[in-house]
């Protein structure tokens, strides 16, 4: 799926991107869903930054690529939340946010996806990258199961300090553009995003 969607002074196209229409109720107030909007896309910015060729993020999540025990991966999810949360906190996430917000992360990286935009339209609608059909799959099993809802609930909840109700919606359309969108080349998927001011 080709999206263009924008935040503060930067604007993006995304291929490959699936939007995740996330609601509360009762619904949260204009002004604070654009205040989460911006805290989460700052984190997921930090995150993106993290994934430079050498880092320990990089190294870890190149590990993943490897058959690996229960035992082996959940060793690699408890360093990736040392590192996730390390970064956020120095990124200036507020500390009451830093665990359940690390969790979203670590379960995005961990399945092979980035939180690539977020914004406020009739909901919450959170961009995230499907660099390849495997990786849709893969999303579309973490909203299925409701690791995805549960994650990101935990993190509105924290953040308005409240309790509201939280529902996750994949629409079918958004869904089924995002895997038409993604090929196969070559045995590569091909996915591309530009970004400008």
């Amino acid at each position: 799926m080709l999206v263009l969607y924008g935040n503060g002074n930067v604007c993006c196209i995304c291929a490959g991107s699936l939007p995740v229409h996330v609601n509360t109720f009762p619904p949260v107030d204009a002004h604070t869903e654009d205040q989460f909007s911006a805290v989460l896309f700052e984190a997921g910015r930090i995150v993106s930054s993290m994934k430079t060729p050498g880092s320990t993020i990089t190294t870890l999540l190149n590990r993943l690529k490897r058959y690996l025990s229960d035992l082996e991966r959940d060793d690699i999810r408890q360093r990736l939340k040392r590192e996730v949360s390390t970064a956020l906190l120095a990124g200036g996430m507020p500390s009451r946010m830093i665990e359940t917000t690390t969790m979203v992360f670590v379960d995005l990286l961990m399945e092979g996806s980035d939180l690539v935009g977020v914004e406020r339209g009739e909901s919450i609608i959170v961009y995230l990258k499907c660099g390849s059909v495997v990786i849709l799959l893969r999303l579309r099993r973490m909203v299925r199961s409701g690791i995805l809802l549960r994650v990101l609930s935990d993190v509105i909840k924290q953040f308005i300090e409240r309790r509201p109700g939280v529902e996750l919606i994949v629409k079918t359309q958004d869904y089924n553009w995002c895997l038409s969108y993604l090929r196969i080349e070559a045995g590569q998927f091909v996915l591309f995003s530009v970004c400008f001011m």
